[in-house]
């Protein structure tokens, strides 16, 4: 019998053979058939980080306006305004979305880093961005990965 993690893991992926962008917590309940408990969804986040580390998806954090259709809404008070897990293959959402990112391999660095170079184009180029956001600059991943290995050595 498979494990738990490997059931989602399963599940995530042929979700993913079908659309662009799946929510993880709604694979879960779709798997379960009912509300899961946080040692599913921990399962489930497990399952969604080794699909990011095998560069088959990105991870990524969504509030559930910038999901779309598929989006996962928490029940309760604030459920619209709190953030989901989501795997995706998507690279405009990426491209759109850059500082969301949760986790990827070295496989999506070239567009994400284009993400970031597009958020930075817009922040500049919009007034009232700017003024929210003074000093934000983006860092390609590309550039933090090089740091990172010459500080190693």
């Amino acid at each position: 019998m498979a494990s738990t993690t490997e059931t989602l893991l399963t599940a995530l992926r042929s979700a993913l053979a079908d659309r662009a962008t799946v929510s993880v917590r709604s694979t879960l309940i779709g798997v379960l058939g009912r509300a899961p408990s946080k040692t599913e969804i921990s399962a489930a986040s497990k399952a969604a980080r080794k699909i990011a580390e095998d560069g088959d998806a990105v991870l990524i954090s969504l509030l559930p306006d910038q999901a779309g259709p598929d989006a996962y809404v928490a029940a309760g008070r604030g459920g619209r305004s709190r953030a989901s897990n989501y795997l995706t293959v998507d690279t405009d959402i990426l491209k759109d979305l850059p500082c969301r990112v949760e986790l990827a391999t070295e496989k999506w660095d070239s567009v994400i880093d284009e993400g970031m170079r597009l958020t930075q184009q817009r922040i500049e180029s919009n007034p009232m961005l700017s003024a929210f956001l003074p000093g934000w600059k983006a860092v390609p991943r590309a550039e933090i990965r090089l740091a990172e290995q010459a500080a190693a050595t």
